[in-house]
């Protein structure tokens, strides 16, 4: 089927047609810095969709139906589906930080996703080798249909906790100057290996997994922190000092694991267990705000005093 050439006013004006898969060729812009245009939406700053195409030279097509929008060049096909977090490059799923959303009938792909993802992959040379700032990336552990360690009696998960540590943790970065990413900033559920292609597509300087703990035995207590390489014990051992220390919890040690975030990932990572939710007291700590606060506090703190490279 033929391609029809439309102005960007003809396409909106047709995306009222009901059901109508819509076609527009977009002008080939060679100059990547050509400027887009943002628009906060819920605290957010995104870009439509169809500027985004126009700023790589790509074709873009609107299915209202389907609420798709695909972006083509002659190599490449970038696939969006509204209120996903997944695109599509070649087939191929690329994980997104934050859902592509509609409004006033237009999908809007999140500025961070576009600069940090997108344009990257597409166009590495547009990456800048130099930053001022370390970037980190945060990784909630478990989500969506993976609770974590629980507690059925008390309907408590680890997924929930972990979170809102994390959240935590990214405000205390973000008041120092860092650039911070979370793997995941709501209850959803990301594989394992995503995670660790995420932090590696960020070009992140550090990982931080975050968990809490349980066990069987209800009187194991304390925190622990893993790592896998010799750079990640440098960081394990500055979080897990600040975090044992602040937090007044049992030293169970900086240890060795293999666990896939740690292993995947191309920076130093490290994973926290910041207490055992199966064990009464710790439990009782654990989910108190001002536990969860000072346990984001002594991991900044660690974070801000691990010798950087």
């Amino acid at each position: 089927m033929r391609a029809r050439r439309y102005s960007l006013s003809h396409c909106l004006m047709l995306s009222a047609l009901p059901g109508r898969v819509l076609f527009f060729l977009l002008v080939l812009v060679g100059n990547l810095s050509a400027e887009l245009k943002s628009r906060t939406l819920g605290g957010v700053p995104y870009y439509d969709l169809a500027s985004v195409g126009r700023n790589l030279g790509m074709r873009a097509t609107w299915t209202k139906v389907s609420q798709v929008i695909e972006l083509r060049s002659q190599w490449t096909t970038l696939r969006f589906l509204v209120n996903s977090r997944y695109f599509e490059l070649n087939r191929r799923k690329v994980y997104l930080g934050k859902p592509v959303i509609l409004f006033q009938g237009r999908p809007f792909l999140s500025q961070k996703d576009y600069l940090l993802t997108v344009r990257p992959i597409l166009c590495p040379q547009t990456l800048s080798p130099k930053r001022v700032a370390h970037r980190i990336v945060l990784d909630p552990g478990h989500g969506g249909k993976d609770p974590g360690a629980q507690n059925n009696g008390v309907r408590l998960r680890e997924k929930d906790l972990a979170l809102e540590v994390a959240l935590r943790l990214k405000r205390q970065l973000l008041s120092d100057g860092y650039e911070v990413f979370l793997t995941r900033e709501t209850d959803v559920y990301i594989p394992l290996d995503q995670r660790a292609e995420f932090a590696n597509r960020m070009r992140a300087d550090l990982f931080v997994s975050i968990h809490f703990n349980a066990t069987r035995n209800t009187w194991v207590r304390g925190a622990e922190t893993f790592y896998a390489g010799a750079a990640g014990r440098q960081l394990a051992s500055s979080i897990h000092r600040e975090l044992a220390g602040k937090c007044r919890m049992k030293n169970r040690g900086v240890r060795f694991a293999r666990f896939a975030v740690l292993v995947q990932t191309k920076c130093p990572a490290v994973l926290v267990e910041c207490g055992f939710i199966s064990n009464a007291s710790e439990r009782a700590r654990c989910v108190t705000s001002s536990f969860q606060t000072t346990a984001a506090q002594a991991i900044a703190d660690g974070i801000r005093k691990y010798r950087w490279r």
